[in-house]
């Protein structure tokens, strides 16, 4: 016989399990937003409220979880933050995903050109990932349990979506874990409010503590970008002390730098280097492509020169 507190311990790990807060999987199940809360969990006069069979098959129903599962949850200890191995896993998820969906593509026939004007064999395009429903919802789901882990859902007031690829994560991310959300211009409008943020930002929480903010963006390559976006969020009074991507390129040591002379630690679901192991394991490319392009990683100011 499981206990009120047990029930309610069971429900918060499905929902973190699932890449949701409490309230979070409420909502996705159909209820109200506020009915996982802890405050609702007791009577006024300190009766413990006990979720319905009905809110407990909603839930089951929505997170395509069986009554087992949720049993196994309420009887397991889990661990206080994702360890290595599922970090990997997620990197491993998110790297197939961007590869199944053609939003990584490998090419050492025919280079492609930068912004920059110079080439190299693998290209990035995350924007394209919004189009495919399946995939989107892994790696968002795998985001979610990410920011909880390792900054604290409770450590989290709003997400702030970069302009503009950085936008829809943000939404789909504050969706999940049912959080306020503002968006960041590059530059203000230049009209009306002259706003650079868009969307409610207070300075203070609800604990009537400065603002934490998170910026989400859909990736990085030496982090330079972030500065616009974290400067501006600080310049309006928040916090940021963290910063989530999709897609990390983890080749560029300035990366690093910048995020340490900025104070923000970088959280990423996966890197080219978790790219190429798994292309690697499920032979997506040919032998030839595999080794041009670890070539290219392993040192890109090298391989460009070779292949003028």
């Amino acid at each position: 016989m499981f206990t009120h507190a047990q029930i309610w311990q069971g429900l918060d790990r499905l929902a973190a399990a699932k890449g949701y807060s409490p309230s979070g999987l409420a909502k996705k199940s159909g209820l109200d937003p506020t009915s996982f809360n802890k405050s609702k969990r007791t009577s006024p006069e300190g009766k413990p409220r006990w979720p319905s069979t009905e809110s407990l098959a909603k839930v089951l129903a929505a997170t395509e979880s069986t009554m087992s599962e949720l049993f196994e949850l309420i009887g397991e200890q889990p661990p206080a933050s994702l360890s290595e191995q599922e970090k990997r896993e997620m990197a491993h998820r998110a790297a197939k995903a961007l590869i199944q969906t053609k939003s990584v593509l490998f090419n050492a026939k025919e280079p492609f050109v930068y912004k920059s004007g110079k080439k190299g064999p693998v290209y990035i395009d995350c924007r394209r990932l919004i189009s495919f429903a399946n995939e989107r919802d892994t790696l968002m789901r795998d985001g979610a349990r990410l920011l909880a882990s390792e900054v604290g859902a409770e450590n989290i007031d709003v997400l702030a979506g970069g302009e503009t690829a950085g936008i829809p994560y943000a939404a789909l991310l504050a969706d999940r874990l049912h959080k306020p959300m503002v968006y960041v211009r590059k530059t203000s409008k230049g009209y009306g409010r002259m706003a650079q943020i868009e969307g409610h930002l207070p300075e203070k929480n609800k604990k009537g503590k400065t603002t934490n903010a998170v910026l989400i963006e859909d990736l990085q390559t030496d982090g330079g970008s972030k500065v616009i976006f974290i400067e501006a969020l600080r310049k309006a009074g928040v916090n940021v002390s963290h910063a989530f991507v999709l897609f990390h390129y983890g080749i560029f040591e300035k990366s690093e730098q910048n995020m340490r002379e900025l104070g923000v630690t970088l959280h990423a679901l996966t890197t080219w280097w978790d790219t190429l192991e798994v292309a690697k394991l499920n032979h997506y490319f040919d032998e030839e492509t595999l080794i041009s392009v670890e070539a290219f990683l392993n040192d890109p100011i090298k391989w460009q020169e070779q292949h003028r």
